[in-house]
Parts: structure tokens; C-alpha cells; sequence
């Protein structure tokens, strides 16, 4: 139907929807942060790897949001 372009490889779902991605890691690197207060204050320090995986989601979240508002303010989608 359509000739086949040089990039014809479809973008994952989460590259295409990269705003609602960064929102769902935020949330979930909120739970990871709220379970880690929880755990290490009823004393199990295996709690605090939590925040170290928090911080990589959160990490990963705003990679996701500075990359979604780059293509945004150069015009693409």
C-alpha cells in the first residue's frame, strides 16, 4: 500500500507515549520511596535498596519527559 521508508521499524509503545510513561515511573518510584520509609522504620535495613531503585526510576522518568518535550519543542511527535 505505502512504499516502505529507510526507518519503517515501528517506535515501542513507550517511546510514543513517553509523557504517560514518565508519569507511571514517577508514581512508581513514589511507592518504591513510601515502602522504603516503611521498611527501614520498622527496622529492616534491606529497606534502603529502595531508594537506590528509586532513584534509578526516577532517573529513568526524567530521561523519558526531557526527551518527550525535546521532539515536542523541535515540532515532532
Amino acid at each position: 500500500m505505502y512504499a516502505a521508508t529507510g526507518n519503517s521499524a515501528p517506535a515501542p509503545w513507550g517511546y510514543r507515549h513517553s509523557r504517560l510513561c514518565a508519569g507511571v515511573r514517577v508514581a512508581a518510584g513514589t511507592w518504591n520511596v513510601v515502602i522504603a520509609c516503611i521498611l527501614v522504620s520498622h527496622g529492616h535495613a534491606w529497606g534502603s535498596i529502595l531508594f537506590v531503585t528509586a532513584a534509578l526510576i526516577f532517573v529513568a522518568a526524567y530521561a523519558l519527559f526531557r526527551r518527550s518535550s525535546e521532539f515536542r519543542r523541535n515540532g515532532q511527535r
